[in-house]
């Protein structure tokens, strides 16, 4: 099944369970593992590794078809992967479901805390996703690791892009998310703001973790007919309201916050994607999303092979 636009009003609303992916990757020690999919390159043939982020209805099969769909042509050198934040309800009769974590509803989407295991937490899997792609041994040749995310999976890479102290070896593409981590005294409570935010990622203060984040690698994809105020999935409490009337919106007013407080510091770039609304499908396969995805490893690919 391929995503399309109004997919999420016309099924999600209705969907309690999400199918779950058939691969497993474990990000600890604890014995629990995540479900993935794991797609492409492998070993020594990688030289790019592109993490996508599934949405609020843990679909993960779906986003990794549509990643192969955008992407597809670049498999051979490309290692796919797509992990999973299953909630109870998922887990339901599933034979290995005591050895899985597992999340209280859609607390993943802000890099919350699992139900089991205890310690951990949805920015610690992307964590060891990241190092499994660093190990020069497994994978000796990839030089670029990318997180890709769209809707609720767009928030999750925003804000392990604000947080992780692993952020600097990582491109985040960040797709349509419905809210923000603003800066600043009067930004709000985390994930709307910086203040409560969990303790993952150390001990740096609030202009630390600002200066940080905009000297990453950050790219924004925006959808200029995402620009629905009544869209059922969008996030309308007061903080994010504050942030703008709906998605498109609220990422232009992000962009702008940021320019206005770092200046020329600010690395991050913005793109919007004409003609498509809250669809991921359209959205990575316009040029534009594929060339903030594949980036430099695109362009090398493409001179090894003229």
């Amino acid at each position: 099944m391929r995503y399309h636009e109004g997919m999420e009003e016309r099924l999600g609303i209705a969907v309690k369970r999400a199918m779950l992916a058939p691969e497993r990757f474990a990000p600890g020690a604890s014995g629990f593992s995540v479900p993935a999919v794991f797609r492409g390159a492998e070993g020594a043939a990688a030289r790019q590794a592109l993490i996508v982020l599934h949405g609020a209805r843990r679909d993960c099969i779906e986003y990794a078809d549509i990643a192969t769909d955008a992407f597809g042509d670049r498999l051979g050198t490309l290692a796919l992967a797509v992990p999973q934040f299953p909630i109870a309800a998922d887990l339901a009769g599933v034979e290995d479901a005591a050895r899985l974590a597992r999340w209280p509803d859609r607390i993943w989407i802000e890099g919350g805390a699992a139900v089991a295991p205890a310690g951990l937490d949805a920015f610690s899997v992307l964590d060891a996703l990241i190092g499994h792609f660093s190990d020069r041994t497994a994978y000796p040749l990839v030089s670029e690791i990318v997180i890709a995310g769209h809707s609720a999976g767009g928030q999750l890479a925003h804000r392990h892009a604000v947080l992780s102290p692993l952020g600097d070896a990582v491109r985040y593409v960040v797709a349509n998310p419905a809210s923000y981590v603003w800066f600043g005294p009067a930004a709000g409570p985390w994930k709307y703001g910086l203040a409560g935010r969990p303790a993952y990622g150390g001990a740096l203060d609030d202009a630390a973790i600002e200066a940080r984040y905009a000297r990453r690698d950050v790219v924004y994809l925006l959808g200029r007919r995402d620009c629905d105020p009544e869209h059922r999935m969008l996030d309308r409490t007061p903080p994010a309201l504050a942030q703008g009337p709906h998605r498109l919106a609220r990422g232009r007013n992000y962009i702008a916050h940021l320019a206005a407080r770092q200046g020329a510091a600010l690395r991050h770039r913005l793109i919007e994607i004409e003609g498509v609304g809250h669809d991921p499908g359209a959205l990575f396969a316009a040029a534009a999303a594929r060339d903030a995805v594949l980036g430099a490893a695109r362009n090398n690919q493409e001179e090894e092979t003229r």
